[in-house]
């Protein structure tokens, strides 16, 4: 296992120097292998970032016909991102039913249960991660989901448009914020730009580019990038139709 997590360490398209150990650039999607009980999982990026003094951002599968149980470190949150098919979500009393690209946040100690009752493979995204400061149990309130077919897509005048799913403070986080952007082929989200948040960018389809710094990545369809506090970077759709992503910052 520690050979394989130093090789991904390696794989960014480009990687820019900085004091913490996760590296700004672009990351690829890498089908799960590594058997886990009844869960496929492999470590896309991991170590210390900006503040965090851990993350971790995985691929996993679940088998069709398949429940397992899980749990969420008492020092750890735990967003989960559904790349492909369904898998119903059961923490608490609720119960909820995640079709692709519907996400759960949970917070520290939560028990839940994810159960594919289909008979294809489900693909999902997990960030795990662990603050610099002092949890703050008050501060972030409890878990919660969002489902990807009740998020109105707000459209604008150059034919794209974003999905808002939240903005809120955590345990573990000052502001938490995501949403879900849509470019028409060949246009740019904004100018290159930095802001103080550090930012996973999870491209849902079609082909990008960023500027990272003076430099050019690209990546596709289940990959990302990341880009620390402070650094420089703007996206750019390539391809030749839309293309949609999850723009995730944390601070």
């Amino acid at each position: 296992m520690k050979r394989l997590l130093a090789l991904f360490f390696f794989l960014p398209s480009l990687v820019f120097a900085q004091n913490d150990s996760v590296l700004s650039g672009a990351y690829s999607w890498k089908q799960p292998v590594v058997q886990k009980g009844k869960i496929s999982s492999v470590v896309l990026l991991e170590g210390k970032v900006h503040d965090f003094e851990w993350m971790q951002f995985a691929a996993n599968s679940i088998a069709g016909n398949t429940t397992i149980k899980q749990a969420v470190s008492a020092n750890q949150e735990q967003l989960l991102i559904v790349r492909s098919g369904a898998v119903t979500i059961h923490f608490g009393d609720s119960s909820f039913l995640l079709t692709a690209n519907s996400i759960a946040v949970l917070m520290p100690g939560e028990k839940y249960s994810l159960s594919n009752a289909s008979t294809t493979t489900t693909d999902f995204f997990t960030m795990n991660y662990r603050s610099k400061k002092t949890a703050d149990a008050q501060r972030g309130g409890t878990s919660f989901v969002k489902i990807w077919e009740s998020i109105p897509f707000k459209g604008n005048n150059i034919g794209g448009g974003r999905r808002d799913f939240f903005e809120k403070p955590t345990v573990m986080q000052k502001r938490f914020e995501m949403h879900v952007t849509t470019l028409k082929e060949g246009l740019k989200s904004h100018e290159p730009h930095t802001h103080r948040a550090e930012e996973i960018i999870l491209v849902i389809e079609g082909e990008t580019e960023m500027q990272m710094g003076n430099n050019i990545i690209k990546t596709t369809a289940g990959g990302f990038y990341y880009a620390g506090s402070k650094v420089l970077h703007g996206i750019k759709n390539i391809g030749t139709k839309s293309s949609t992503y999850f723009a995730i910052q944390f601070e």
